[in-house]
């Protein structure tokens, strides 16, 4: 059994006394990552999150080794080409897979994509307020557009009529927006 611990989760640096991973059925609920089913690194991380938070893991042990098996496909392939016994914690685990699967576009890119979001024809407001918000959420910190930029952009992406209609009603926040 040993054996095929350290096959698995070799990678990782465990404790020598193992906590019980969870049973039953859980397993076929816990989300997959392959990178090619167009789930991006931040779907698969709030699905995970969700997902150990629901079966209540608090060791570090068992949410590494979960994390770990929720890799399939080419990312555990990348899991077992890393360094052995290099990710100490969950942080350096989380790191490692940003890292390497996140998004690795310049900060133009950003500030590009988001200015020039626009409402599609038909839209419904909750969908493109969706796909504003997660746009903006993926800008890095250091580089986020200020609250007036922001707040244009988002009037900016309407027709002309109803962009006016925004800008005039002087909204303190975006929210309020």
């Amino acid at each position: 059994m040993e054996r095929i611990i350290a096959a698995r989760y070799g990678l990782l640096i465990l404790p020598t006394s193992l906590n019980a991973i969870p049973t039953r059925e859980y397993h076929k609920y816990r989300p997959k990552f392959t990178r090619t089913e167009g789930v991006t690194i931040e779907e698969h991380l709030e699905s995970f999150y969700s997902y150990a938070d629901n079966l209540e893991i608090s060791e570090d042990d068992v949410w590494m080794r979960v994390f770990v098996q929720s890799l399939d496909g080419e990312a555990r392939k990348w899991f077992r080409e890393l360094t052995p016994r290099s990710i100490t914690d969950i942080e350096a685990l989380d790191d490692a897979f940003l890292k390497h699967w996140g998004d690795k576009k310049d900060i133009l890119y950003y500030h590009t994509e988001f200015g020039n979001l626009k409402r599609e024809n038909g839209e419904l407001l909750s969908d493109f307020n969706k796909r504003f918000n997660h746009m903006y959420n993926k800008i890095p910190a250091k580089v986020k557009p200020t609250t007036t930029s922001t707040k244009l952009t988002y009037a900016n992406a309407f027709d002309s009529d109803f962009c006016l209609l925004l800008r005039e009603r002087g909204c303190v926040t975006l929210a309020d927006m």
